[in-house]
């Protein structure tokens, strides 16, 4: 498992909130809370998680429910599992484990074998995209109590556009390609929940827009941390 290989686009939106081009004493406070997040999170043993998926406004709304978990340290390091429902996609239920390095899936039910999965070794698959220049605001507010927890919320919002034609840019070295995202992307909001008392990343959003063939869609993504370090139970598959 890599929990935050999980996530890397979320992390990746989640880490531009702390990039150095921004300025003020909340884009100075956020760097700070999420170089302490990273840290505490660097020595989570295991974690299980749920996430949940919306785009509406298309020719049909999609839902995507997850919940999942896995290890990072110990003799289990790198095991995971990843139980999925859609709604309006291609497959219904899916079910994906990771043991000594090898992948079992099952869609509908019905198993589809097992392949090795290398590891890359890389945090981050997207590092090489600067994305420091596409942050437009940041904020932290304190004091926030959610399940009866002290949290920290920190925001902020990503020219979408932008990173995209950036993205293209760095990785084809041909200034993305005279392709123009900006009437198709929409600003993207992110934010992330952080434990007083722990320091360890609890809840996360992001919010983005996009306009395709002319409607407009909107795509939701929630998440949160239900456990760490504690055993984990591994589905079957059926």
């Amino acid at each position: 498992m890599d929990m935050r290989r999980a996530f890397a686009l979320f992390l990746l939106a989640a880490a531009a909130t702390v990039a150095p081009a921004c300025s003020g004493a909340d884009a100075q406070e956020a760097q700070q809370l999420l170089a302490q997040s990273d840290a505490a999170f660097a020595n989570v043993k295991s974690a299980t998680f749920t996430a949940r998926m919306t785009m509406t406004g298309g020719p049909a709304d999609l839902t995507l429910t997850m919940t999942g978990g896995g290890y990072a340290k110990g003799k289990r390091a790198g095991d995971f599992y990843l139980l999925a429902t859609a709604e309006n996609l291609p497959f219904r239920d899916l079910v994906m484990l990771k043991r000594a390095g090898r992948v079992s899936m099952s869609i509908n039910g019905s198993v589809v074998g097992q392949v090795p999965m290398p590891s890359t070794g890389e945090d981050n698959p997207l590092q090489v995209v600067d994305i420091s220049q596409y942050v437009k605001e940041v904020r932290v507010e304190h004091g926030k109590l959610i399940d009866g927890e002290p949290m920290t919320k920190v925001s902020g919002v990503i020219d979408t556009a932008g990173l995209v034609h950036g993205a293209l840019r760095d990785l084809t070295g041909a200034g993305g390609n005279g392709i123009d995202f900006s009437g198709a992307l929409g600003d993207t909001r992110v934010v992330l929940y952080i434990s007083a008392a722990t320091h360890l990343p609890m809840r996360g959003l992001v919010d983005m827009a996009m306009k395709v063939s002319e409607q407009k869609i909107q795509m939701h993504l929630d998440f949160a941390y239900t456990s760490y370090d504690e055993k984990l139970e591994f589905p079957g598959l059926t």
